[in-house]
């Protein structure tokens, strides 16, 4: 079949940018359709405003994500099967309900020429005047993550200190000193529990996310007490009942505080900026537990990820950090190489990319003999 001069590859490149800028103005596009939701950072959820559903957990939207950033699914009546899981899927079928009061497969949808003009006109991004090329994406990249720090620099949201969320938790957490951390890294980190039951991070051990300057609270991530539930999966208080599946993602076992963006930061960011600065490098893990290992290992150029995921927010604070390599520690598991491979795909072009093999689980499960052998001297070994 011989391809026409218009490439589709190149009509998805572009769709693809279409998508990435409904994305990055999600909030601008709920509130245009005067949704309720609940932003868990990178998932969004709600119930279906476009079967009108009751369930207020039923639609999981992903806001972030290389591959999959603005799917959507709806867990009651598959909605996301008639419009197709993308963010122009979604609107798509929002613009239905809206226009044809569509509620079930069969009515009367809006066409898909339709949703791309709102598209078009929502973002003001025309589709014919994107250029695909790599300096185009380069500078959508760019754009996306200053954006992004922008609206983070004008939020209103209450400023909390550092003596403010070390007064509210029991610093340091037994929990993490009774798995071989110790008491020095916890206070040094603020790593304490909660137990205030007005609190959304009650019964979690909360590890507090700060801003560069290590002044004010930007957000935090808490660890449930509890282990996993062998009956519902959920990480409760065993002796009570486990809770019902449209509750059940509240008592996952990481959980963030309501509307932190993990994307936008990288953890311990405020205390590794210097050391990577006269170095010259950083190394990349996926968990606070990672770093404070390394740090009890006399190794301070070390930032989180949250994840697996390395976002273009995230890629730009290393950009501002002065590194020349980056080193990724992943844990030992199919997920934590392939993010080190991914790193390496979008880093390779600008910094030194190395990734260190470990033999055990995560850094969390090593030794400081492995930590010296299999880490540090692998790290002296490049540089």
């Amino acid at each position: 079949m011989l391809m026409t001069k218009k490439s589709p590859l190149n009509d998805q490149a572009k769709l693809k940018i279409l998508c990435d800028e409904l994305c990055d103005n999600i909030e601008d596009l709920l509130e245009h359709f005067e949704l309720d939701y609940k932003d868990h950072g990178k998932m969004i959820s709600m119930a279906c405003p476009i079967h009108e559903g009751d369930n207020e957990s039923a639609l999981n939207l992903y806001v972030e994500g290389d591959t999959y950033r603005g799917n959507w699914k709806c867990r009651t009546h598959n909605c996301e099967e008639v419009f197709q899981p993308s963010i122009i899927g979604f609107v798509r079928g929002l613009l239905s309900n809206k226009k044809y009061n569509w509620c079930k497969s069969g009515d009367q949808a809006c066409t898909f020429k339709e949703t791309l003009q709102f598209c078009e006109e929502f973002t003001n991004t025309k589709l014919q005047s994107i250029r695909i090329n790599r300096t185009q994406q380069s500078k959508h990249k760019f754009n996306i993550a200053m954006r992004s720090m922008q609206k983070t620099q004008e939020t209103d949201k209450p400023v909390v200190t550092r003596k403010t969320v070390r007064s509210s938790l029991s610093i340091p957490s037994k929990y993490y000193i009774d798995r071989g951390y110790s008491k020095q890294i916890m206070d040094k980190y603020d790593v304490g529990l909660c137990s205030n039951p007005k609190r959304e991070m009650n019964n979690r051990v909360v590890v507090p996310i700060y801003d560069m300057n290590y002044e004010t609270m930007v957000g935090c991530t808490g660890r449930s007490i509890y282990e996993k539930c062998s009956k519902c999966g959920g990480f409760h208080n065993p002796s009570k009942e486990c809770p019902s599946a449209e509750n059940l993602w509240k008592y996952s076992k990481w959980k963030h505080n309501s509307g932190f963006k993990t994307q936008e930061y990288l953890y311990n960011f405020w205390f590794a900026k210097e050391h990577i600065k006269k170095s010259m490098y950083v190394i990349l893990v996926e968990s606070p537990g990672n770093v404070w290992k390394l740090e009890e290992n006399g190794i301070y150029n070390s930032v989180a990820i949250f994840g697996t995921n390395l976002s273009n927010q995230q890629k730009l604070l290393l950009d501002s950090s002065g590194a020349m390599c980056i080193f990724t520690i992943m844990d030992n598991d199919e997920a934590g190489q392939k993010a080190a491979k991914n790193i390496d795909k979008s880093c390779n072009r600008t910094y030194n990319v190395y990734n260190i093999e470990i033999s055990a689980n995560d850094i969390a499960d090593m030794s400081p003999d492995q930590i010296d052998t299999q880490i540090k001297k692998n790290i002296q070994e490049h540089l």
